[in-house]
């Protein structure tokens, strides 16, 4: 019985020490940044570079349309067959749940050879983007590279496991919230509902 009795001790002992040193479960949402002023911001040396491209109604459009502004940023193309629709989906509930607000959006297609300003005009109508608010741009797939790779510090992979028959190219698929200097904030998965909303709620604590 002293044995046995040791035995689940120890036992316990060591539940004790792994729960304490376990990793948060898979799936489980965990804060990006605290938004206090005291607040280190964790990725700061993330940042959108300064560029030029054209937007939806052929005309040239910079990094400027950034600057002093909060912005959710998302990089897709008009065929996407899998995670564009759906960021952009998340990025429509955001506008939504932010109308009002000085909050802005910018959706950059990574597909500049194939999506020309007609297409990125038809995807935004087709999504219902609030011209006010919301930015669509195309242009050199190579410039949009650079701000991905130099910048944001995605790993695009190898370009060429991208040309297959379905399109699949490599690109973010984070939303990514800007502050006004083009820094990044915080990165949200689309295809989580708690993220979604807690990037809601970020964004309105910034911006009201």
């Amino acid at each position: 019985m002293i044995l046995l009795a040791l035995t689940v001790f120890v036992l316990g002992i060591f539940s004790v020490i792994a729960l304490r040193n376990s990793k948060p479960v898979a799936g489980e949402v965990q804060p990006m940044v605290e938004l206090t002023p005291e607040s280190e911001n964790l990725y700061s040396e993330f940042y959108v570079p300064e560029f030029t491209l054209t937007d939806r109604y052929g005309e040239p459009i910079s990094h400027k349309v950034l600057d002093g502004e909060y912005t959710v940023v998302d990089f897709f193309f008009t065929s996407c067959p899998l995670w564009c629709p759906g960021m952009t989906q998340a990025m429509h509930r955001v506008q939504q749940s932010t109308a009002g607000t000085g909050l802005r959006f910018m959706s950059i297609s990574i597909d500049g050879d194939v999506d020309s300003p007609e297409a990125i005009d038809a995807y935004a109508n087709l999504y219902r983007a609030d011209q006010d608010r919301w930015h669509f741009a195309t242009g050199d797939p190579e410039v949009v590279a650079t701000m991905v790779r130099d910048g944001l510090k995605f790993d695009l992979g190898d370009p060429s496991d991208s040309e297959d028959a379905g399109r699949l190219i490599n690109h973010p698929t984070r939303l990514i919230l800007l502050g006004p200097d083009r820094k990044v904030i915080g990165l949200y998965r689309y295809d989580d509902s708690d993220e979604v909303d807690k990037l809601i709620i970020d964004a309105r604590k910034l911006v009201n």
